[in-house]
């Protein structure tokens, strides 16, 4: 994120971001006696990503040849395991210099420039 984004938002989002940040109430140092504190499980669970929809949603728009059934979406088991891999973001291993996650970074900046500069053209 840029330092000038802040400046391309209107004026109307950037006050509604600044009204609607709450506070907590008054912080303790002691926890709370009603709540007892939860043990930190070792294994990750199974079930962390779970798809947008639950099994048996139509899937509107992705049948797009005419005569044929409704598209419905399958229980998260039936789906392979690669593809809960996908929401994950991508990671680079770091090869040095010139290597592909230091291009990479160049572009998103290189990209983010352009779209700075260009956003002061146009006022």
């Amino acid at each position: 994120m840029s330092l000038l984004a802040p400046a391309r938002r209107t004026f109307r989002t950037t006050l509604s971001l600044w009204s609607a940040r709450g506070y907590a109430s008054t912080s303790s140092s002691e926890p709370s006696s009603s709540q007892p504190p939860k043990p930190a499980s070792s294994e990750p669970s199974k079930k962390d990503v779970t798809s947008s929809c639950p099994a048996g949603t139509i899937m509107t728009g992705l049948n797009y040849l005419k005569g044929e059934p409704p598209i419905l979406a399958k229980p998260d088991e039936e789906y392979p395991a690669w593809l809960w891999e996908l929401t994950k973001p991508r990671q680079l291993m770091d090869d040095g210099p010139g290597g592909k996650a230091e291009k990479r970074q160049l572009r998103l900046t290189h990209r983010q420039t352009l779209k700075d500069k260009n956003m002061f053209k146009t006022k």
